[in-house]
């Protein structure tokens, strides 16, 4: 196996910059092993609230060099195997490790002629109905935003320590789509059960992460009507029996719990447990939006447009129209770097 590793910066396109008062531009690691005559592809993005930058996340990369290039993938079980070595080599970078695990199972899938959907789950992969994010925004920005995605399906609102209903009172008299509220862990001061009743009211399917994580054991008490869906509360697969009694659906990122590998298995828990499940996106690539995607062929949620959102995406994926994903013919991911990529 040969192991490549580059950055990118990558930029929102200007209506669906990040939010307002950050930079609008992230750099995402991407990575290629190839062997055999194939290569497979994947993708980290480093996200500062998990203390992981993409200097960091390459240095782990290139540490992980060499037991990557002894490689001899044959089998899931392998992959699994070599997760377990990869994470003793690049801890405490989970993006690192996301980024080596897609590859193997683009590699892998590529080497069976199938998709990785067929081999994380022995089905064929279907499109994915995604919600698509409104950030925080000024009026003019949300007009904007609003207009373009009216039509779609499912839309998340972002909400902040404020807690305003507006803009969920504005897009609920613009669209019939089903719609979630994400507070990012910043209602902590707020009557969670008031600010649910009116939500419930103005249709919106669940809330997603209401309090900062050091504040879970507090949602018992706030006594919510709407699902509560645990983000920041829900990193990694050791999470989820924990939130059980306190959450009604957990998020799983790919970035955040180390690949498709842990992913598999944090849905599989999940299905015993009977949690709903959403599958989530940073501003990402087609690559891990693709690994997300096939995620999301056993969960009930997607928020997986964050390709969608680039206004430079270097690969070529899964297509999007309307807030729905439509899967590749071709094997593996099904996507394929633009040229200079690597």
């Amino acid at each position: 196996m040969k192991l490549t590793c580059v950055s990118r910066e990558l930029h929102p396109r200007h209506a669906f910059r990040i939010s307002r008062g950050q930079r609008n531009e992230v750099r995402n690691v991407f990575v290629r092993l190839a062997g055999d005559g194939l290569a497979g592809y994947g993708e980290a993005s480093p996200n500062a609230f998990y203390q992981e930058t993409w200097e960091d996340v390459m240095e782990k990369i290139e540490a992980a060099r060499a037991f990557m290039e002894t490689l001899e993938l044959q089998t899931v079980a392998g992959i699994e195997a070599a997760w377990a070595k990869i994470w003793e080599i690049v801890a405490p970078s989970r993006a690192a490790l996301c980024a080596l695990d897609l590859a193997m199972w683009d590699w892998l899938a590529r080497r069976r002629g199938v998709s990785v959907t067929k081999l994380m789950w022995d089905r064929q992969p279907q499109p994915v109905t995604t919600f698509c994010t409104i950030g925080l925004s000024s009026a003019e920005e949300l007009a904007v935003k609003v207009e373009e995605v009216r039509t779609f399906p499912r839309i998340k609102i972002k909400s902040d320590a404020s807690a305003s209903l507006s803009t969920v009172k504005y897009v609920r008299g613009r669209t019939a789509a089903q719609l979630a509220v994400d507070a990012n862990c910043a209602w902590g001061g707020a009557d969670l059960r008031a600010l649910s009743q009116e939500l419930a009211a103005l249709h919106v399917l669940f809330i997603e992460q209401p309090y900062p994580p050091a504040r879970d054991a507090d949602l018992a008490g706030a006594r919510s009507v709407l699902p509560l869906l645990a983000d920041e509360s829900c990193v990694v697969e050791e999470d989820v029996p924990r939130i059980g009694g306190l959450f009604h659906a957990f998020n799983i990122k790919l970035v955040k719990c180390g690949g498709l590998t842990p992913a598999r298995r944090m849905v599989l828990r999940g299905k015993v447990l009977r949690q709903t499940m959403m599958v989530g996106c940073m501003l990402e690539s087609s690559a891990l939006i693709a690994a997300g995607a096939a995620v999301a062929q056993r969960t009930s949620y997607a928020d997986l447009d964050g390709a969608w959102l680039l206004a430079d995406d270097p690969f070529r994926g899964w297509q999007f129209a309307g807030g729905v994903l439509t899967p590749p013919p071709g094997p593996g991911l099904g996507v394929e770097p633009e040229a200079g990529l690597f």
